[in-house]
């Protein structure tokens, strides 16, 4: 709910915005008090109800009032009424407009109809009043609307179809789709709607995601209707390519046969010239790339008459940008009778001059050798004059710089000019940019199977797959494959994945006659200036997976490191993976070019490459040390270093600054890890993954934490640190419990308690026979989880840390209060309250609230439960804890259902299923969606508590817990065979 066109937000209280949003649900009629009532108190009003109603009344006129807002509230014996237009609500006018749109239906007026039903949608903001508690008072005029909004979006959705605005529709669809992913008929009609717009790539992929949706969700696959349109898909084109144009008459500028020549004329010509066609043959195997050879037609086919269309294909080495040209050429051969020309520019070796390139297009165009200039730029002008009346086709072919075939541009007319180079030519006034990457799978497989010869791979087995993952869809790579399969009938498609398993050698193998993916990098490579190949090289050892820039400027100054970067990028040795919310990018280097990365250089350079790497992630290790000293959430776990930082920061971080510089990075650390790994710096690689874990307890960063920590444990063993061993053994059980891995955590128990134990560490011994504890009492060892808590508080008031004192003692308390000695519990859960308040560990001390609860709940106590709940929950949504926040929504959903809160209740159900679902806590997400089916069985609503209970068995049953499982379903069964009774 908001008022528009008003100056901050007038109306903050509650209680009156919950007013306002009862009288505007139903405008210009009088709601009864008590119906009032019910919206702000859910059935339990106050004694003071009428009266508070009244103040809350004069208090909405007057906010109304000055906000020059002219809405009068009137009252009656009946109760209170809002009087406003129906162009001053937008569910008012929402309302018009489907009744305007329905009259214009009805008449015929189909268009008119549209315009209206599309102004109508634009309306809708989403869920009605979805920023207030929605209390039952409410649901018939919300059920209203948002049947109303389902029936304008079936309607429009015809309309759009029936009058071509496909593109429309499939936005309706989408939006759809968003709330019943799982209908295969909405499915059908998006990919139908995209073809009929020309979106053939995006109607592919639609189908390759009702496909996935269907299966990772039901486990079933597209019906008959639905596979239907996904053959459409794939083989659909766009229908909207221009005619072939027919070129000028020029028959009336030649000179007829009644001129007589004089006698110093030239002899006349009896053999027409023919219009050049120099295209290289096309590739009899050529495959992928149809959705950039439809761009590329519609954009040098076009009929602009003013300007000439311009295309630069520019990409890696290997991605098949010469291939594209050619074949785009032949296709368009018909388009451009005046001749094609090709003309090899050799930008990676010995870049052609300018002026000889303007020679050699005048040449093709059948002008005599004596008719051209000798000034390159009086060239330049005759060429622009030359395609001034004619439709000739012209490929530039390896281009280096703009400024290369620049002089080469026509200025006018109906000719079209393909620029093919490794750099993206930004520069090139005119152009249109046409960027290559790897082939998707489809095209890759395709490719592989075209090049290697009918029946020499098997698509569906492993060795293809294999293949094509050594390859990284680079489409030069899977040509030289393919070619060796052709040519090699003794080599099996097993063999040759053995062969490229080996990094050391896979660029060796990639390589036939003239083809190699190595020589075609070292072209690359070559061009780059000292500082650049220092980078490039670099890269290579580091940039195992994505990178952000900023993680590489310890090597050099940022300036320097983002010029060279930018090098790297113009050339396509980079390129930009993404671009998240901030605006920062991430970037990727494919993984054969990363593999001659390694490989170029002499030894010293091999060697500094090695030593860059070390110099960027001892930097990432020391900043994500000096980001934990400023996070006011302290991690239970082993720290893997403490006392003062090797290289403080002159800036210290604010925990703003922190938490927003981990989120940034977040992307960096495990690809930072696995390259510390595979550079032999194992020391760096466990420490990182261990410094960073209370940044992913705190975000719930679940698998990166498993990614991280499995390759720390690897490098921890191999580089023989025992007490590292321990951490990442530890973390790792930790991780598994989070996410109901009961059997994976005791092994890690088991693994890093001897190890703590072997090197002196209490404090980790500590730690785990916590997470130990926790094992035992989830497995119904109540006494030997105890003993381990005791033995966790003995080695905690030892070492003196106060906060995991704190853990260990709400540990114990929550055996005792399985016990039913609420007095015990409560004195452990007291201890704990007051370390973490001395602590000032707002944190520690929301944790505890959250025992406490559960202590109050145990003790009939509701109120005081909510209470507590209410503001742990607060603490953590301060604190940006979304794992802690969301089972302090499932409890204190659980808390309001039990006072008989149902509407609140119900939110706070929704989100941390919800949130559950999206970090993975599978406990979090079956307990909440158990209550939310209870709940909607009390109000008697049995289809959402069976989808409800149905969910949460599925959950419960992922998480391995079958016990709970079978409980939804007998709880679910009970219900429903009383209700048949």
């Amino acid at each position: 709910m908001r008022l528009s066109h008003v100056q901050g937000q007038p109306l903050r209280a509650a209680k009156p915005r919950q007013l306002l949003a009862t009288l505007l649900l139903h405008p210009n009629r009088f709601v009864s008090t008590d119906l009032i009532a019910d919206a702000l108190w859910e059935g339990t009003p106050p004694r003071s109800a009428t009266a508070n109603i009244r103040t809350y009344v004069r208090a909405l006129r007057g906010v109304l009032q000055d906000a020059g807002l002219p809405a009068p509230i009137d009252t009656s014996a009946a109760g209170y009424s809002i009087e406003v237009g129906v162009d001053e609500l937008d569910a008012s006018l929402f309302e018009s407009l489907l009744a305007e749109g329905g009259h214009l239906r009805d008449a015929g007026e189909g268009k008119q109809a549209m315009q209206a039903f599309s102004r109508a949608y634009a309306l809708w903001r989403g869920r009605p009043l979805e920023d207030l508690i929605i209390p039952a008072a409410w649901e018939g005029s919300v059920n209203r609307l948002e049947a109303q909004h389902r029936g304008l979006v079936d309607t429009l959705l015809d309309l759009r179809l029936e009058y071509g605005d496909a593109s429309g529709a499939a936005v309706l669809l989408s939006a759809r789709l968003t709330d019943d992913p799982y209908d295969e008929q909405l499915w059908r009609r998006l990919v139908d709607a995209l073809l009929a717009a020309g979106r053939v790539g995006e109607a592919r992929a639609a189908y390759q995601k009702a496909v996935q949706t269907l299966a990772d969700e039901l486990d079933i696959k597209p019906g008959p209707e639905l596979e239907a349109a996904g053959t459409r898909a794939e083989n659909g084109r766009s229908a909207n390519w221009p005619n072939p144009g027919i070129p000028a008459d020029r028959s009336a500028d030649r000179p007829t046969a009644e001129a007589a020549p004089g006698p110093m004329a030239a002899p006349e010509l009896t053999e027409t010239r023919r219009p050049p066609s120099q295209l290289p043959l096309d590739l009899p195997d050529f495959s992928g790339r149809q959705i950039h050879l439809e761009q590329l037609r519609d954009l040098v086919c076009g009929r602009d008459p003013v300007r000439p269309p311009i295309a630069v294909v520019s990409g890696a080495p290997g991605t098949g940008k010469t291939s594209l040209a050619v074949r785009l050429g032949h296709l368009v051969r018909e388009s451009f009778p005046d001749g094609q020309i090709y003309l090899d520019m050799h930008g990676a070796t010995q870049p052609r001059d300018p002026a000889a390139a303007l020679t050699d297009l005048l040449l093709s165009l059948n002008l005599p050798d004596y008719a051209i200039p000798t000034d390159p730029e009086r060239r330049s002008a005759m060429l622009r004059s030359e395609l001034a009346s004619r439709r000739v086709l012209i490929i530039l072919d390896d281009v280096a710089t703009a400024g290369q075939v620049a002089p080469l541009m026509p200025g006018t007319g109906a000719s079209a000019v393909v620029v093919t180079s490794r750099n993206r030519l930004m520069d090139l006034a005119g152009a249109d940019s046409l960027p290559l990457d790897t082939f998707d799978d489809g095209e890759a497989v395709a490719l592989l199977e075209s090049v290697a010869g009918a029946g020499r791979v098997d698509r569906t087995t492993s060795a293809a797959e294999e293949i094509l993952a050594a390859c990284g869809n680079l489409p030069l790579a899977i040509r030289i494959v393919g070619s060796r399969l052709a040519q090699r009938p003794d080599l099996s498609p097993g063999e040759l994945a053995r062969r490229l398993r080996d990094e050391s050698s896979r660029l060796d193998e990639l390589s036939i006659g003239e083809l190699a993916v190595r020589t075609s990098a070292d072209l690359s490579y070559d061009a780059l200036n000292p500082d650049e190949a220092r980078l490039y090289r670099l890269i290579g050892h580091f940039a195992v997976g994505v990178f952000s820039a900023r993680a590489l400027e310890a090597m050099a100054s940022p300036a320097s490191v983002r010029r060279s970067l930018d090098r790297l990028i113009e050339v396509n040795l980079v390129r930009i993976s993404s671009i998240d919310h901030r605006g920062t990018a991430r970037y990727r280097m494919h993984d054969l070019l990363r593999l001659h990365a390694i490989g170029v250089g002499d030894e010293s350079q091999r060697a500094e490459a090695v030593k860059d790497v070390a110099t960027v992630v001892d930097a990432i290790l020391n900043k994500v040390r000096r980001a934990n000293t400023a996070l006011s959430v302290e991690f239970f776990g082993v720290p893997e270093h403490s006392g003062p930082l090797t290289s403080p920061d002159p800036q210290p971080f604010t925990e703003t600054d922190a938490i927003a510089w981990f989120d940034s990075e977040r992307s960096t650390f495990v690809p930072a890890i696995r390259a510390a790994a595979q550079n032999g710096l194992h020391d760096y690689a466990w420490r990182i993954a261990a410094a960073w874990s209370p940044y992913l307890d705190m975000r719930a960063g679940f698998d990166d934490w498993g990614e991280s920590h499995r390759q720390g444990l690897r490098s921890a063993i191999e580089c023989a640190d025992r007490w590292g061993e321990a951490i990442m053994h530890r973390n790792l059980a930790q991780l598994a419990v989070y996410q109901d891995d009961w059997d994976t955590a005791r092994t890690h128990f088991d693994q890093a308690a001897p190890v703590f134990a072997e090197v002196g560490d209490r404090l980790g011994a500590g730690i785990t026979a916590v997470g130990l504890g926790t094992w035992l009492r989830e497995r119904g060892s109540a006494d030997d989880a105890l003993t381990q808590f005791e033995n966790a508080i003995e080695a905690f008031v030892e070492v003196g840390n106060a906060n995991a004192e704190a853990v260990a003692r709400t540990a114990a308390a929550s055996v005792w209060l399985s016990r039913d000695d609420t007095v015990t519990a409560g004195r452990y859960l007291a201890q704990a309250y007051l370390l973490g308040v001395r602590l000032g560990d707002a944190h520690r001390v929301a944790k505890v609230r959250r025992r406490i609860a559960g202590l109050r709940l145990h003790q009939g106590r509701h109120d005081q439960a909510v209470r507590q709940l209410r503001q742990s929950l607060g603490i953590f949504t301060d604190l940006g804890d979304d794992h802690c926040a969301a089972h302090a929504r499932a409890e204190l959903g659980h808390a309001l259902m039990t006072r008989g809160e149902l509407a609140a209740a119900r939110k706070m159900l929704i989100d941390a299923v919800e949130i559950g679902h999206r970090l993975g806590d599978r406990s979090v997400e079956g307990r909440a969606a158990q209550d939310l089916g209870r709940l909607y069985l009390t109000t008697g609503n049995l289809d959402w508590a069976r989808r409800t209970f149905e969910r949460a068995a599925r959950v419960w049953q992922q998480a391995g817990n079958d016990d709970r499982a079978a409980a939804c379903r007998l709880e679910l069964a009970g219900f429903e065979s009383a209700a048949a009774g």
